[in-house]
């Protein structure tokens, strides 16, 4: 990824394949199939601008929203010596600047769109303090070219400590995210929590840039660099080592000094980010619009050679167009309520629902019991510190589990659907000519899955391409920070589980009169545990039940609006070979040349295609 100022001219021997797929739409659309051409359309805005999430953490004060800033190239996030970040803050591309604020109040859920200079009001410690005003997100769109590929930059809290409510709930959304920015500066090497977070990190998320920042402040940056590099080391954490400079980068810009630029070494991590996050973000984009277009293809191939194949038989015209209109009657059998795929959905929908929420159950269940166990045992306030750290970070885990869960599912389902359409008779198979041309395999984006199944953290790092930059995942990170908060969330503010009862047991002794208060305290203790973790459950469950509902209505669409272009198809097709057949021979030629010139073209664009993919 280059930077937005000085990107070259890009020149290639061969149509590259946004001009691949723009060609196709022009032939769409010249063939009268708008509905194709539009979605040619959006396989091609993909392929230009694929959705990349980026999320950049760290503790509180370590220039995270500074280096945010200096990315973009200009100030968004809200940059103070007395400003702390209190609300998660996504940044995307748009022509136009704005920013809506995501809340609840009352138990309703809000959006409220407010001018991008009022963010500081909603988003930092001073405008919102702990965090009262119930902002689980802000979502700000910017016209920087930073962000014009498709990039989604998540600004998060300081993670205090790194081992409470926002390093668990950072750490639950980075199987959804592409990359991962973690910020420290300069002043100090890194601390063990710091270690243990970057150690975690990179078995969720694929790529973990370090950004240590503030170098233009300590002269001894690089001693602290080096120090870091041999941390790493010793834990067996392999990630680029950035030294940056918001500062500088920020100068750099204003007086449009290259040099100053380069010794900011943000165009360094800019590139780490292009190579390493872009790069691979494209390369998917492109293998799925590529697949896309090429179903498209060999659906409008199959159509024409149908029609062809009557018009060059016309002994076996009536035959031909029988079996189009077979066709036609199975296509519309299969887009009824009672066809074989949608009676599968709903099925395997309700089975993945009941799966995830019992086994969300259980395990909170079973955190329940080691709680439980171990409040029995507290005898020290710091000792109800790190278990509520403990209780957080588990918490977190089981959340990402079951949403992760819920993708998984939603793909083995999608996966299950197209091997049953495989199997499908859509009454083709009298005619050989035209079964050769009709695949229902090739007629689905996307038909090579496998079904994945999670095992252990390791099994993050396997099959979650399909995870990775979901909307879903924004959401949910999202309504995690609403639950699993730092010292300043909203949980904590209302739960006095993570209030009180460390007070609580700091003054807890061993002294045989003070027997009958421990018992109550750790009595006490345990119900706020039960309380947190119903909390848990309860928006947890909300949430499940909204994405299921949302997988089980895009399946649905999804495989009828592509029935529904098959169906055009066909109708098309045999519509237009009734009305040939009524044509003399000489129109009937004429009209067989036209169609050999278009199958002609489409096959020379699959070819070119296949190449893409290859």
């Amino acid at each position: 990824m280059t930077e937005p100022a000085s990107q070259p001219a890009a020149a290639a021997a061969a149509p590259g394949p946004d001009a691949l797929i723009l060609e196709l739409g022009k032939v769409l659309q010249q063939l009268g199939r708008n509905d194709l051409a539009g979605r040619a359309a959006v396989a091609a805005a993909r392929l230009r601008r694929p959705s990349t999430i980026v999320c950049v953490v760290g503790e509180f004060k370590q220039g995270k929203s500074s280096l945010v800033n200096a990315l973009l190239g200009q100030q968004v996030c809200p940059v103070d010596d007395d400003l702390a970040t209190s609300a998660i803050t996504l940044v995307r591309y748009a022509e136009q600047p704005g920013a809506i604020v995501r809340r609840r109040e009352d138990g309703k859920a809000l959006a409220d769109p407010i001018p991008v200079t009022d963010l500081q009001q909603w988003v930092s410690e001073s405008g919102n303090p702990r965090n009262l005003k119930g902002v689980e997100r802000v979502e700000v769109t910017v016209p920087s070219p930073f962000l014009k590929q498709g990039l989604v930059i998540v600004d998060t809290p300081g993670m205090g400590g790194l081992g409470a409510g926002h390093a668990a709930a950072t750490l639950s959304f980075l199987p959804f995210a592409d990359g991962l920015i973690f910020v420290s500066d300069a002043s100090a090497e890194l601390s063990a929590p710091e270690l243990e977070f970057l150690r975690r990190a990179i078995e969720l998320c694929p790529t973990v840039l370090f950004a240590q920042t503030k170098i233009d402040l300590f002269p001894n940056w690089q001693k602290i660099v080096d120090l870091n590099r041999g941390h790493l080391d010793r834990h067996g954490v392999n990630i680029p080592i950035v030294p940056v400079s918001s500062s500088l980068r920020t100068a750099a810009l204003s007086r449009k000094d290259r040099a100053l630029n380069e010794q900011s070494h943000v165009p360094e991590l800019v590139q780490h980010l292009g190579d390493d996050v872009v790069g691979p973000a494209k390369a998917n984009a492109t293998t799925r619009s590529i697949d896309d277009a090429r179903s498209i293809i060999a659906q409008i191939t199959a159509g024409l050679q149908a029609e062809r194949s009557v018009i060059d038989d016309p002994a076996n015209a009536a035959a031909g167009v029988a079996s189009l209109e077979e066709a036609k009657s199975r296509i519309e059998y299969l887009r009824g309520p009672g066809a074989k795929w949608s009676v599968l959905v709903g099925d395997r929908i309700t089975d993945l629902s009941n799966k995830v929420s019992f086994h969300l159950r259980g395990s909170m269940r079973e955190i329940q019991r080691l709680m439980d166990e171990r409040v029995e045992v507290l005898s020290k306030g710091d000792e109800w510190d790190e278990l509520a750290r403990y209780l957080q970070t588990v918490v977190a885990d089981e959340v990402t589990n079951a949403f992760v869960s819920l993708e998984q599912g939603r793909t083995a389902v999608r996966g299950e659907v197209i091997e049953l359409m495989r199997d499908e008779d859509l009454g083709l198979s009298d005619r050989r000519s035209v079964v050769n041309e009709v695949s229902i395999s090739d007629l689905w984006q996307g038909k090579a899955l496998d079904q994945v199944v999670a095992g252990g953290k390791k099994a993050f790092n396997v099959g979650l391409t399909t995870v990775r930059g979901a909307q879903s995942g924004i959401m949910m990170f999202g309504m995690m920070g609403s639950f699993l908060p730092t010292a300043a969330g909203v949980l904590i503010a209302s739960n006095p589980v993570l209030l009180g009862v460390g007070a609580l047991f700091g003054s807890i002794g061993l002294a045989e009169d003070r027997k009958r208060k421990v018992a109550a305290r750790r009595q006490a203790a345990r119900s706020q545990v039960r309380q947190f973790l119903d909390d848990v459950q309860f928006e947890v469950n909300n949430q499940i039940s909204t994405v299921v509902r949302d997988v089980q209505r895009d399946l649905r669409d999804e495989f009828g609006d592509r029935l529904a272009e098959l169906l055009r198809t066909f109708t098309e097709a045999a519509t237009r070979a009734q009305q040939e057949m009524q044509k003399s021979q000489t129109e009937r030629q004429a009209r067989s040349k036209q169609l050999e010139t278009a199958l002609a073209g489409l096959t020379k664009l699959d070819a070119a295609m296949a190449k893409v993919n290859a």
